[in-house]
């Protein structure tokens, strides 16, 4: 084997092709919310979008990137159009309008199948959402979609692609996109969607095969440094930090925006087991101590909506999973309260069950067992409660 072969090797081992996407999508917006259908007339929305994907060579060495199967890490601008949207109560004297959200994403897009020219790829992203348009209670006062200026974004999707030459790739599929003021701020309804997309990505490399060499194909089962990246490890999760919220209740009887922002302590304990390079499960004890269920009573009495109990002690217990990548991972936990008593709107709209999903960045330094992040939780997998921002350690228990 020559020299230069050999150092070429070596380099694309470390590098990367980037490649870039065009896509339009045609969606329609969840008009389910019982609320919504009060003054929510017509429901397609467009979205046009830009983004740029890097994606490790095939001869990587990453664990991380070997495990997943090479995954592409995109950032992106998406460009809503809301405009054809008809918001309107019959007794309003004019029409409401959220026009256009821009929006600033991450997230990564997995190749789940590979077949000759042929591929079928799942995508997550993440990002911020700016709507110029939100809800004013003087001038745009029946747009109870998008209550702030800024919104959380959450999409994903699943697309069949075409490659129709080694740089150019077609595909089509289906997205779910969600934007929500996670309840920083009322109202918020948030939008869901739904739709069709087609998209046209051109790669500035030639592309591979997508298969694995014999080198990198064994080396995700070989790789077991370091603390945080351990497989088949026992440890304790556990997190603290503050749980924000603007609170339904105050809007419904003064329909204002900019509500006031609560504050609460909240906090976790989780065994979990990280059986995979990727995966770690388990089960949480979630407590939060919602010391605005106070204020909560206070606005039941005037609104005549007393409930029985109201206590500032949530209990719930939740089935947990973490995804992790390099020192970024994403946690889900879906669970059920085992005490819960925070007035009478919760009992309206809440239900018995919760969901969260974050993002968490795990410091090297620590050896990734110490993580920051947020999580957004969540009732009825639609409606958005509160944001946790959070701080946590991973304790290993050694057997």
């Amino acid at each position: 084997m020559s020299v230069a072969k050999v150092m070429g090797e070596a380099n694309d081992s470390t590098k990367g092709s980037w490649s870039f996407q065009v896509a339009a999508n045609v969606s329609h917006i969840s008009h389910g919310d019982e609320e919504m259908q009060k003054f929510l007339h017509s429901y397609t929305v467009n979205y046009y979008d830009l983004r740029a994907k890097w994606r490790a060579s095939k001869n990587t060495d990453n664990p991380y990137d070997v495990a997943m199967g090479r995954p592409y890490i995109v950032g992106g601008v998406m460009y809503a159009d809301y405009s054809r949207l008809k918001i309107r109560r019959p007794e309003s004297e004019y029409n409401s309008h959220v026009e256009q959200i821009i929006t600033f994403y991450g997230g990564m897009q997995f190749d789940v199948l590979h077949t000759g020219r042929w591929t079928v790829d799942v995508d997550f992203i993440n990002g911020l959402g700016y709507c110029p348009h939100p809800f004013n209670e003087r001038k745009n006062k029946d747009q109870e979609i998008i209550g702030s200026q800024f919104s959380f974004f959450i999409g994903g999707g699943a697309h069949i692609g075409y490659n129709i030459s080694p740089r150019w790739r077609v595909s089509a599929g289906v997205d779910l996109r969600h934007y929500s003021n996670g309840t920083l701020d009322r109202p918020n309804i948030g939008a869901n969607t739904i739709g069709g997309t087609v998209a046209v990505c051109y790669n500035l490399e030639r592309q591979d095969d997508g298969t694995r060499t014999q080198k990198n194909a064994g080396m995700a089962e070989r790789e077991n440094e370091g603390p945080g990246n351990r497989m088949n490890e026992i440890y304790v999760e556990t997190t603290a930090g503050v749980a924000l919220k603007a609170l339904k209740d105050n809007f419904e009887i003064y329909h204002e925006s900019h509500n006031p922002l609560y504050a609460s302590f909240t906090t976790m304990i989780a065994p979990m087991w990280r059986y995979h390079r990727l995966f770690a499960s388990g089960i949480g004890l979630d407590y939060t101590y919602a010391n605005y269920v106070y204020k909560i009573r206070d606005l039941d009495a005037i609104s005549e909506n007393k409930e029985s109990k109201y206590s500032p002690h949530i209990l719930g217990l939740s089935l947990r999973h973490e995804v992790f990548y390099k020192h970024v991972s994403m946690a889900v936990g879906v669970g059920v309260y085992l005490n819960k008593h925070t007035g009478h709107s919760a009992v309206k709209h809440e239900g018995k069950t919760y969901q969260n999903i974050g993002l968490r960045y795990s410091l090297p330094f620590a050896n990734d067992r110490l993580f920051l992040g947020y999580n957004i939780k969540a009732h009825n997998f639609s409606k958005v409660d509160c944001v946790h921002l959070i701080a946590g350690y991973r304790i290993p228990i050694k057997i």
